[in-house]
């Protein structure tokens, strides 16, 4: 809990090293820190087996359960009970209570892998109707 505190306190030193941290590892991440909002706003495109999917990301101490928003910008992929989007359509990477280390945040850089292996699985959870990837059931 201080942690969370502490990361709203200090926002925008926050999102400086939460921004450096995904730039310096993800070149194809475009990130601007946003003053109004107190957020860490992008895009970015990644392509997968030819098909090219363009990212929205929203990062923010001051968001509520968790400090990410990820969503893909594709009108086809739209919330459904079993395809680990939240109802608001971003992607639901991890579990907010059970992979996020105690008490602490799980940092922009780490997600980023997993938006890749996110992709994949939901693409063969449309042809099977299961998720076959890691999942704790919501």
């Amino acid at each position: 809990m201080v942690a969370h505190i502490n990361n709203r306190k200090h926002w925008f030193t926050f999102l400086q090293v939460q921004k450096y941290l995904v730039e310096k590892n993800f070149d194809w991440i475009k990130l601007n820190i946003c003053s109004k909002s107190k957020a860490i706003k992008g895009r970015g495109k990644i392509d997968i087996k030819g098909k090219k999917y363009e990212l929205l990301i929203s990062y923010s101490p001051f968001s509520n359960y968790r400090y990410d928003r990820i969503f893909i910008n594709d009108r086809s992929i739209q919330y459904e009970p079993n395809n680990h989007l939240y109802w608001d359509n971003s992607l639901c990477l991890y579990h907010p209570l059970i992979d996020k280390p105690y008490f602490q945040i799980m940092p922009l850089y780490r997600m980023i892998p997993w938006i890749s292996e996110w992709i994949i699985w939901y693409e063969q959870w449309k042809i099977y109707g299961v998720w076959l990837g890691k999942e704790i059931k919501h």
